[in-house]
């Protein structure tokens, strides 16, 4: 699990992009943060009024991401190699790991090896200035239809 570890240059377990406090960016993230805990998830993920749609859906993505990477992170001890060889949902499907480019064929892993896969697959997406800019107005046509997408694993 080296995204959890740190064997995958120690970039492990803390928040994917560090959003600066004073840029937009962070402003958006602290109304995000803010609405989420309202109790009405209809409101949370509405767009403010007056901002970027490219801008709200990056922001809450990366936001996203870092929940699950925390979440994940307190249940590791429960699911090993050992105790979790395969990774599956239920006797009847099983998961087998490809990303299409380092990973063509898909390959059974324990569950701890796909999500090892799939977070550091994501964690890559995320640090892609190509896909997820870090400077406001930098989104292309593309972004939207990945981030429709990503929202789903």
């Amino acid at each position: 699990m080296s995204f959890l570890f740190g064997s995958r240059s120690s970039k492990t377990f803390k928040p994917k992009k560090n959003i600066p406090e004073g840029t937009h960016q962070y402003d958006l993230m602290k109304h995000a943060a803010a609405t989420l805990g309202s109790g009405n998830l209809r409101t949370a993920v509405l767009l403010p009024e007056g901002e970027d749609l490219n801008e709200w859906v990056a922001v809450n993505t990366v936001d996203f991401f870092n929940q699950i990477n925390m979440l994940y992170g307190t249940i590791t001890e429960f699911c090993t190699e050992e105790s979790c060889p395969i990774m599956s949902a239920g006797p009847k499907y099983e998961y087998h790991w490809a990303d299409g480019h380092t990973v063509k064929k898909p390959i059974k892993c324990s569950a701890p090896k796909y999500i090892d896969y799939l977070m550091t697959w994501v964690q890559d997406q995320l640090d892609d200035e190509t896909l997820f800019p870090s400077k406001i107005g930098e989104f292309g046509g593309f972004f939207r239809s990945l981030e429709s997408w990503s929202f789903c694993f």
